[in-house]
């Protein structure tokens, strides 16, 4: 039972009311002042660079609507390509990559192999991939086939005659599975690397139709533009090559993405990552990791990083780079604009964390920006990266740190047994393991660029990569080109050099 008040109560009550409003009007005004001076306000997204616009234009563009699905682990997307013959010949079929379908079959997928499975399928194999459900060109239905097993070589029939451009249109689902690898879904963390079918890169007269190996990177694409509609759950931090807006409504958003002269498109997601920016210059950096403190320690490696690279190789041609934290069992993997980084590497902090950041910052330069075979050349980005490097440590570290690790990861490297027959040039599937190819490729490979370095001079060598930085920013350099390049700074054939470098067994 309740009482009434008297009036003389009513006015106290009424009093007290007023004091307790005011507390918290000022309250809230203090909170809002906080706020303001503390949380950092959104940074505005740059625009593509000059240059990156101007390659754009006339290449193929992609356009892809995805629907993600956290709960089902799915993808499902309708990608739309419009693409030129410029091969130079007509053309019966229109040939694709399509990665991910390696992932499908255990005996296929690159992440089964006895030196990853314990560490990519730590409950037993899952497949996933991508599942193709239809095809049309020009705006008919079409017949396709897969070419291999392992359905990364997709073939679709078309009149295609040389210079002529077609309509590809492609819709499918992308099962994601439980896997720690560049595609895959571990720790809260979906990968999507290598997911979207691309063009295959026709050179020397073919279709170039490599097998996904367990060892290195087997793929490599032409600049394409494109544009990527991504609907998910409110709640997700979309990490990707691209950039654009999102639009938030009902639970869900719609991120609109979109990245100009780019070799392919990836997609990391999660919902427990903490977030961090900062321009460097004209670019926007983004770290993505489990703890705050992770994500700066990345952002400042990457930040100096690009800085040393931009001096020393050239600018860098796109306005935004992000960093992502994804559990696998690799240091790191490069994708254009976009950088995986293994949540071990992140764990262990230090000169571990900045050496692979940088060395995949390095990447944006050697294999992003100027293209390269990275199945039968896997040196000409890999073991320039392992250079770069040095450059970096330099530039963090001091001139005696760089001398330090040129011996500690290049010089070192040549005194170690390798199986017969394993160089530096030598293409996938010559290589046995990881340990093995990195040895090789990375470091003994880049003692070609010491060699180099010694006979050029330091600022010799700087400006022979500016020279190739340049000459093939957003095209495919083979070694011929590059040995060409070489030998024109040099002022003489180097060619025996490079042989001996790449070629030539070590006796040990």
């Amino acid at each position: 039972m309740s009482r009434k008040l008297s009036r003389e109560e009513n006015r106290r009550a009424w009093l007290w009311a007023s004091v307790i409003v005011a507390l918290m009007m000022t309250a809230c005004a203090a909170v809002i002042l906080i706020l303001r001076v503390e949380w950092p306000q959104p940074i505005h997204l740059p625009d593509e660079r000059p240059e990156t616009l101007a390659a754009s234009e006339g290449l193929d563009e992609i356009v892809i609507d995805a629907v993600f699905d956290p709960e089902a682990r799915l993808l499902t997307a309708t990608q739309v390509m419009t693409l030129r013959n410029r091969t130079g010949q007509d053309q019966s079929a229109v040939v694709l990559r399509s990665w991910s379908g390696a992932y499908l079959l255990e005996e296929t997928s690159p992440a089964a192999s006895d030196e990853l499975y314990a560490f990519c399928y730590e409950d037993g194999f899952n497949a996933g991939g991508l599942r193709l459900s239809g095809a049309e060109v020009n705006g008919s239905s079409a017949a396709y086939r897969w070419l291999d097993g392992a359905r990364t070589m997709l073939s679709i029939p078309a009149d295609w005659g040389d210079g002529e451009i077609i309509r590809l249109a492609l819709t499918y689902r992308v099962d994601i599975p439980e896997c720690s690898s560049r595609f895959g879904y571990a720790d809260g963390t979906f990968a999507l690397g290598n997911v979207f079918p691309t063009a295959a890169v026709w050179m020397d007269g073919e279709w170039r139709l490599d097998k996904y190996t367990a060892v290195g990177d087997p793929f490599f694409s032409e600049c394409a533009n494109w544009t990527v509609r991504l609907t998910l759950p409110e709640g997700y931090t979309v990490a990707a090559t691209g950039a654009g807006e999102t639009a938030v409504s009902g639970g869900m958003q719609v991120c609109t993405l979109s990245a100009k002269t780019a070799r392919d498109f990836c997609l990391v997601i999660s919902d427990h990552w903490a977030v961090r920016q900062r321009m460097e210059g004209d670019v926007l950096l983004t770290a993505c990791a489990s703890t705050a403190s992770s994500a700066d320690a990345m952002l400042n490696t990457a930040a100096r990083a690009l800085r040393c690279y931009e001096e020393r190789y050239g600018s860098y041609g796109y306005p935004t780079l992000t960093l992502a934290e994804v559990d696998f069992p690799f240091g790191g993997m490069e994708y254009p604009r976009l950088v995986m980084i293994g949540a071990d590497v992140i764990a262990s902090g230090g000169d571990g964390l900045a050496y692979i950041v940088a060395h995949e910052v390095a990447h944006q330069w050697w294999a992003v920006q100027v293209g390269s075979d990275g199945w039968y050349q896997p040196w000409q980005d890999e073991s320039l990266c392992e250079y770069a490097l040095l450059d970096y440590i330099e530039a963090a570290q001091g001139q005696s740190m760089r001398a330090s690790a040129a011996y500690d990861r290049i010089e070192t490297s040549l005194r170690i047994t390798v199986p017969g027959g394993i160089t530096p040039g030598s293409p996938l599937d010559y290589f046995a393991n990881m340990n093995e190819y990195s040895l090789v490729v990375y470091s003994r490979g880049a003692a070609l660029w010491l060699a180099l370095e010694n006979y050029l001079g330091k600022d010799g060598l700087d400006a022979l990569l500016r020279d190739y930085q340049h000459e093939y920013l957003f095209r495919i350099a083979t070694r011929e080109d590059l040995t060409e390049l070489i030998s024109r700074h040099a002022g003489v054939d180097m060619a025996p050099l490079m042989l001996d470098y790449l070629d030539t067994q070590i006796a040990n």
